[in-house]
């Protein structure tokens, strides 16, 4: 009722209103002494009216510079719980950025300092301020608005400036963007990094002509970079383009659409599988396979594909293979041939091994022999136990009898 005030209002007006509306309005009419002690008395937050003053002291002007303006706010202003991200905007807004800067230093919320910033076109500091908070999702934010807003050089510029920003970027681009980053990486000078991305997308092209010459750019870069690991990945897509022709080839020649897109190992196991016993080999010793690998590709490749006589050719090659006879009745049983797969067990060295073997075939009886000779008591008895044919059961007992 003071008529300094002049704010006409009754009692039930206020209880509708509430007090929170009231002290707005007394703020809004300059009344912000008033206003805080109503807050005081009644126990509101002030931080309301505290951020209504400092506004309307901005919009005033006077006759202080933006540091005296700054040292007044603040001065008067707790440090906790009052929005100087508003304060800040009002400053802005009033064509005074740098004390809308200044302001915004003392805002605790990076996500309010960030995004004002953003706003006022502080790309630079805006960033500045997202890494400092260490907040992923401001650093995204900051980092998308600047690749949005400038030009790709001050977009790279504003990145390989700060390792956190990069690193992020580079995740990001990795399953977001690979062209960007492939420029990330142009940018920061490391080809080895291009090279691998050049791969993987020729990888993901169909056309051959266009995946070949895919790779023969990343085979390029790997040997532009200084990483000594690039020679590594050089000399390994040099082998893959080898495999390249080589599958194509294969493939006209079969007739078969089974070799592009397998590993080395598959396609040289593939060879065997089909008839191109010459090429497998060849492309073994082209590209330096290990020979136990390579057998091990042979014979099951020759086992799957059902040719057994050239099986039989390579198991004596040499007196004992490099692998041993073991995976020769490992192919055979897996092809369900134990006619083929018997003859390589009678060679088997070890003769619990090769009682093993026999036991997985079904031959009981040659289990039994083996295992007598090995004299594995534990064997006779696994293979007494599974042997169901009468016959067998007595042929083992009579061994077992005259033998131990």
């Amino acid at each position: 009722r003071d008529p300094a005030v002049g704010l006409p209002i009754t009692f039930p007006q206020i209880t509708r209103l509430g007090v929170e509306t009231l002290v707005e309005r007394l703020a809004r009419r300059q009344e912000h002494h008033l206003a805080l002690q109503i807050c005081r008395h009644k126990k509101i937050k002030p931080e309301v009216v505290m951020v209504h003053w400092a506004c309307e002291r901005i919009m005033r002007g006077d006759d202080l510079n933006d540091q005296q303006l700054h040292n007044l706010i603040v001065e008067r202003l707790p440090p906790r719980g009052v929005s100087f991200s508003d304060i800040a905007s009002t400053a802005f807004n009033q064509n005074r950025p740098e004390l809308a800067k200044l302001l915004l230093n003392n805002e605790p919320k990076a996500s309010d300092q960030v995004s004002l910033l953003i706003s006022m076109e502080e790309d630079k500091r805006a960033l500045s301020k997202a890494l400092e908070s260490g907040d992923t999702d401001l650093i995204y934010l900051a980092l998308l608005h600047i690749q949005k807003q400038r030009s790709m050089p001050d977009f790279f510029q504003a990145v390989l400036r700060h390792p956190a920003a990069r690193d992020l970027m580079i995740n990001y681009a990795r399953t977001q963007d690979p062209q960007l980053l492939r420029q990330l990486y142009q940018a920061l000078d490391q080809p080895h990094e291009v090279g691998t991305y050049t791969i993987q997308e020729a990888y993901k092209i169909s056309d051959l002509s266009r995946r070949r010459k895919g790779l023969e750019a990343a085979q390029t870069l790997f040997n532009q970079s200084k990483e000594e690991s690039a020679k590594t990945m050089a000399k390994m897509t040099e082998d893959q383009l080898k495999l390249l022709e080589a599958q194509v080839e294969l493939e006209h020649t079969t007739g078969r659409e089974v070799f592009l897109d397998t590993s080395l190992s598959e396609t040289v196991r593939l060879c065997f599988v089909h008839n191109q016993h010459k090429k497998g080999n060849k492309l073994a010793k082209d590209l330096k396979m290990s020979e136990k690998l390579v057998w091990w590709l042979k014979v099951y490749g020759l086992a799957e594909g059902h040719d057994w006589q050239e099986m039989d050719k390579l198991s004596r090659e040499r007196k004992v293979p490099p692998i041993g006879f073991e995976p020769f009745v490992e192919a055979c049983i897996k092809e369900g041939r134990m006619d083929e797969g018997a003859k390589y067990a009678a060679k088997v060295a070890d003769m619990s091994n090769r009682g093993e073997l026999y036991i997985r075939m079904g031959m009981y009886r040659d289990a039994a022999e083996a295992a007598v000779q090995a004299k594995d008591t534990d064997l006779l008895a696994t293979i007494k136990s599974k042997a169901t044919a009468p016959a067998d059961i007595a042929f083992i007992e009579n061994l077992i009898s005259h033998s131990m």
